[in-house]
């Protein structure tokens, strides 16, 4: 008789050493690691035991997915954001995308206690403020840029992922900044560099030759970060320029939400003066207010310079983006499946809690089938920060999600963003069954040890 933790019967298996075909077999784990493919003949009850069985007859079992853009810097909170992302199925997170978060190792000492893999890029706008150059409109002197890199340096040493940049979150950053920060990142091999482009208007096909000119330089691996969001109007020309860069030999790709607005804080330099020109004459009754005293309303000049002036960390969403973009982002084979999920200020946007079974459910729509979309959540983000996670090997971890395919659909809403997706019956990280049935079963009682980048 075989003895195992947990026993996962019934269901169709994706992602089984790396194969996304669907297969008839079980799961069986022990110590918190995938043991064993069965056949259905082997799981009879006469060969196999376990303290723990789901039964998934009629589900599909796939890899947890790797959320590859999230925001877990903004500590009030942090909890919010994990278990929004837990109850859609995600189960490994990167933090400390668009230049943002504090410094790497505040971010692992701040979080003792956590079901997900978490781990964290090292953003240059945090490095800036680290530094003194707390204006965001000039650029890093030759001092600062020099003591940036040493911050950066020492971080990397320490684990952190890769370089974030938020370059329309610091207009100033200079050429000469982003040059010193790449070479840096160049002498880690493995790591990644995740960009927020500098500008979201006309220019912003330049921008995105800015970056790619900067990864091709340096050798690094390049994520644009929510391609949709930044590109209004001109997003399949930038995806165009993506797609010949790779052909070019740039290891490049982009991340989007299935969403057709983004959200930001309300002092975010997003929200300068010019914006209504930015966004093709959409002015401020396009905001939305979803947090602060104004919540739930569309806002006006007047009440925007209030937010802005008087509560900068509530959010605002801003609903300017195209739909039909989104989706053909979200269906292109360069991009990944990501929410930029963001709570601050008591806020959030829907994608915190939706991201993933809205984006399979547009997939879908395009006629991928079920184990393609999978990947977008769970090998490729996986292959792109180099972490043993996003199949289900041998031997490997056992981070699991066992969903109804058939009511796998977000429900999440701008007035109610938390609100979790129907169809996920089990969550399973490290052989700990986390969530059933939408339901978060246990609190963390162990510290997860972040992974860090494969070289």
């Amino acid at each position: 008789m075989r003895e195992f933790d947990l026993l996962i019967s019934g269901g169709l298996v994706f992602g089984a050493d790396g194969d996304f075909e669907p297969r008839n077999v079980a799961l069986a784990v022990s110590k918190g690691r995938i043991a064993a493919f069965l056949s259905p003949e082997e799981c009879d009850g006469k060969n196999v035991s376990a303290k723990e069985v789901v039964d998934a007859k009629g589900l599909y079992v796939a890899p947890g997915f790797v959320d590859i853009h999230m925001h877990d810097e903004f500590f009030a909170d942090p909890d919010t954001v994990q278990n929004a992302l837990i109850r859609q199925g995600v189960t490994t997170a990167i933090a400390g995308h668009c230049g943002m978060g504090p410094d790497f190792e505040t971010c692992v000492r701040s979080r003792p206690r956590t079901w997900l893999h978490l781990s964290y890029m090292v953003g240059n706008c945090k490095l800036r403020e680290a530094v003194g150059r707390n204006d965001r409109y000039t650029p890093a002197t030759t001092w600062e840029i020099d003591r940036m890199k040493a911050i950066f340096r020492d971080s990397m040493d320490r684990g952190a992922m890769g370089l974030s940049l938020g370059l329309e979150y610091a207009p100033g950053t200079s050429a000469s900044e982003l040059d010193a920060l790449a070479s840096i990142l160049s002498e880690y091999p493995g790591a990644s560099m995740s960009v927020h482009i500098r500008y979201d208007d006309r220019r912003c096909v330049d921008a995105v030759q800015e970056v790619l000119s900067l990864a091709r330089k340096h050798g690094v691996r390049l994520q644009v970060s929510h391609l949709g969001s930044m590109t209004m109007g001109r997003t399949m020309t930038c995806v165009e320029l993506i797609e010949a860069a790779r052909n070019d030999g740039i290891d490049v790709l982009f991340d989007c939400y299935p969403y057709d607005a983004f959200c930001a804080k309300a002092g975010s330099a997003v929200y300068d003066d010019g914006f209504v020109e930015r966004w093709n004459g959409k002015g401020p009754e396009h905001l939305e207010a979803v947090s602060g005293r104004f919540k739930g309303d569309r806002l006006t000049f007047e009440t925007l310079a209030i937010m802005r002036k008087e509560e900068p960390m509530d959010l605002i969403v801003a609903h300017v983006m195209d739909e039909v973009e989104i989706r053909d982002c979200i269906a292109h084979p360069r991009c990944i499946i990501a929410s930029d999920a963001l709570f601050t200020g008591g806020g959030a946007h829907p994608r915190i809690a939706g991201t993933f079974p809205r984006a399979f459910r547009m997939l879908r729509e395009r006629g991928y089938g079920w184990g393609d979309a999978l990947k977008k959540a769970t090998s490729i983000p996986a292959d792109v920060m180099n972490i043993p996670v996003g199949r289900l090997s041998s031997g490997g971890v056992a981070d699991i999600v066992v969903f109804d395919p058939e009511h796998f659909r977000d429900r999440a809403t701008f007035s109610e963003p938390f609100t979790p997706p129907n169809g996920l019956k089990a969550v399973i990280i490290e052989g700990n069954k986390i969530l059933a049935d939408g339901r978060i079963q246990k609190e963390p009682t162990l510290k997860l040890k972040p992974f860090t980048r494969k070289s």
